[in-house]
């Protein structure tokens, strides 16, 4: 897999208070970061966000609804059939919104038991 490089700016001003900051307290801007951090993610407090989690989202939530409706095929990109719920246990481990994972569990359970 390739790594994405990604970069961003600070506001001169800004960038350089932090600085100024970050020396009065003895560290220096990268130790400064790397102790936030680690803090962020030593409180549980950092998400580690797949870029098309968004994409994958929306797709769940046409599928859940198209399964609750009774639909159980559709065509895919490349014209072929797709099972809904097989597609949809393939999205469970990229959908990170609860709500929706509860309504995806449902509606799968739901599809099995004919509820």
């Amino acid at each position: 897999m390739v790594k994405v490089l990604r970069s961003f700016r600070f506001d001169r001003e800004v960038y350089g208070r932090f600085v100024g900051v970050c020396g009065a307290g003895g560290f220096t801007v990268t130790g400064a970061f790397m102790r936030f951090m680690l803090g962020c993610v030593g409180a549980g407090r950092v998400l580690y966000v797949d870029g098309g989690v968004a994409d994958f989202e929306l797709e769940a939530r046409v599928l859940v609804d198209w399964l609750v409706k009774g639909k159980r095929f559709f065509r895919g990109e490349d014209g072929c059939e797709v099972n809904i719920q097989a597609r949809l246990f393939s999205l469970i481990s990229k959908v990170q919104d609860n709500a929706l994972k509860s309504d995806l569990e449902k509606a799968l359970k739901g599809s099995v038991c004919g509820k």
